[in-house]
């Protein structure tokens, strides 16, 4: 994507520093620890009476590997069932409701993806070669020699480019984690 040929390795360190960062970069966008598959543990505080529902902090949930309330141990689809997508729990039936008190839900799971998604692979591959242009140029658009004149980008330290914020809203969350206050 960058067209750099193989043979050229003089700039390898820089890459392999953005890298780095754009990794960091894109799961901070999409609020995972990692893209694939991770296990997670969380306890989670029930604070108001009423509810029948709770969110998972990371999705998409590929498993459920225990979920517990009060203590008491629960089976998807006869006590709960998830939306993956979303990591949102309701539970079954539709008249059972969560009990208040600090760390009334238990749940271990795993959530992220069997293998990178290939679009967010390209806009990782976006953001890189963003930020390795903007480094060859410091942020200058435009230069004219005869009276010397500089043009500074608009967009400076904005090393999302467009296409890439575009896929990473897919996969963005655009609701509060949890109901549990950090």
């Amino acid at each position: 994507m960058l067209g750099i040929p193989s043979t050229i390795t003089y700039q390898d360190d820089a890459i392999a520093d953005v890298v780095t960062v754009v990794d960091a970069m894109v799961l901070e966008e999409i609020g995972l620890d990692a893209v694939t598959s991770t296990s997670y543990t969380e306890k989670i505080d029930v604070t108001a009476a009423g509810m029948a529902a709770f969110c998972l902090t990371y999705r998409p949930v590929l498993t459920i590997t225990s979920l517990s309330i009060s203590g008491s141990a629960k089976t998807e689809t006869t006590d709960y069932k998830v939306d993956k997508n979303t990591g949102f729990v309701k539970l079954v039936p539709l008249s059972a409701l969560l009990p208040t008190g600090r760390d009334v839900i238990e749940v271990t799971y795993t959530a992220g993806f069997d293998s990178a998604p290939a679009d967010l692979q390209y806009a990782a591959n976006l953001i890189a070669c963003s930020m390795l242009n903007i480094q060859s140029h410091a942020g200058i658009s435009r230069e004219k020699t005869s009276t010397y004149a500089v043009t500074i980008d608009n967009d400076i330290g904005a090393t999302i480019p467009n296409m890439a914020r575009r896929i990473l809203a897919k996969y963005r969350r655009v609701f509060a984690r949890g109901m549990n206050p950090v």
